[in-house]
């Protein structure tokens, strides 16, 4: 019998986790990248289409997809930004913000009382690892890893 590494048993764990984002986002008629950029939005505010991109994981292409989507929809605005004017920072409409708090307010909700039961400090590991691997795992692919 095969043996699965740790790091396939993390992969698996990870991707169930985002199937079930996914499962939500189509429980709200959504696509996934629409929910994480709505996440995004709603949880820290104004972004920029690269900060959401990076943040988040998506594909670039994919989050100019769904801000041009949810542009037509009149959901959101573009506004440039003042640090870097070629930026344009995504911002939500009077109509957008009541979209997305419909979608994401009760998805914070059950991210809410899931934390309190599992507790902060296991939270707090469960972050920090998760940080730890990503970084490393970038290194690796950066070269910086290769014996």
């Amino acid at each position: 019998m095969h043996q699965f590494s740790k790091a396939y048993e993390l992969l698996s764990v990870w991707s169930k986790g985002t199937a079930l984002y996914a499962r939500w986002a189509n429980r709200c008629e959504v696509g996934y990248p629409e929910l994480m950029v709505l996440y995004a939005l709603h949880t820290r505010g104004d972004l920029t289409q690269k900060a959401i991109t990076e943040e988040f994981g998506l594909i670039k292409a994919t989050v100019s997809t769904v801000i041009r989507d949810l542009k037509k929809r009149d959901l959101i605005i573009l506004k440039p930004c003042r640090e870097d004017k070629r930026e344009k920072l995504v911002v939500f409409t009077e109509t957008g913000k009541e979209y997305a708090e419909n979608i994401i307010q009760p998805l914070l909700e059950t991210e809410e009382r899931i934390t309190r039961k599992i507790g902060d400090e296991r939270m707090e590991q469960i972050i920090d690892t998760l940080d730890l691997y990503n970084m490393l795992f970038e290194k690796e692919l950066k070269g910086a890893g290769r014996k």
